[in-house]
């Protein structure tokens, strides 16, 4: 018997609201995938299976889903912000990488050391800022090629060389 393991997954989006009040829940997609009778959700690091009774994507960016067994407001509510996963095999290959795949990252600087978890990315028009929470403040780091100079997937650690003095100015 096979078992689930969270390197067979990738990750294609998260939950960020309620929609209705049967438990159906709005996901924010970051990739695109086939629809199947199951979608999975991260707890703890592990992936957990949920049967799916309906869905309904009207936006390439996000998907309303109805998982068995959660079928309240109350217990929507709770799954706000888990991570959806999808068998890797049922992800389309094609998806370009984007920056919002580095949430939950660890951010690394040369001379700092460890800034702390990238909690959220900002897109913009030029570049695409990490928001990390550093010596209890927020600071915006840019995501550009001359400040990043590593992305480890596996370890899931971005390393940059930051400019003398961008903390400062956070």
């Amino acid at each position: 018997m096979k078992t689930i393991q969270r390197k067979d997954f990738k990750e294609v989006g998260s939950a960020v609201k309620v929609h209705g009040t049967k438990g159906e829940l709005k996901f924010k997609l970051t990739n695109t995938f086939k629809i199947k009778d199951w979608a999975f959700l991260e707890f703890r690091g592990k992936p957990v299976p949920f049967y799916l009774e309906h869905t309904k994507a009207e936006f390439d960016d996000e998907i309303t889903l109805k998982l068995k067994g959660i079928d309240s407001i109350e217990q929507a509510n709770a799954i706000i912000g888990k991570i959806l996963l999808m068998p890797s095999k049922w992800v389309d290959k094609n998806d370009a990488y984007s920056d919002l795949d580095l949430i939950g990252y660890t951010l690394n600087d040369e001379e700092l050391g460890v800034l702390g978890e990238i909690k959220d990315v900002i897109e913009n028009t030029y570049q695409s800022l990490a928001l990390v929470i550093y010596q209890n403040r927020e600071v915006l780091i840019p995501l550009v090629e001359p400040i990043v100079t590593e992305i480890d997937d596996d370890t899931k650690q971005v390393f940059v060389n930051l400019p003398e003095g961008l903390i400062e100015i956070n």
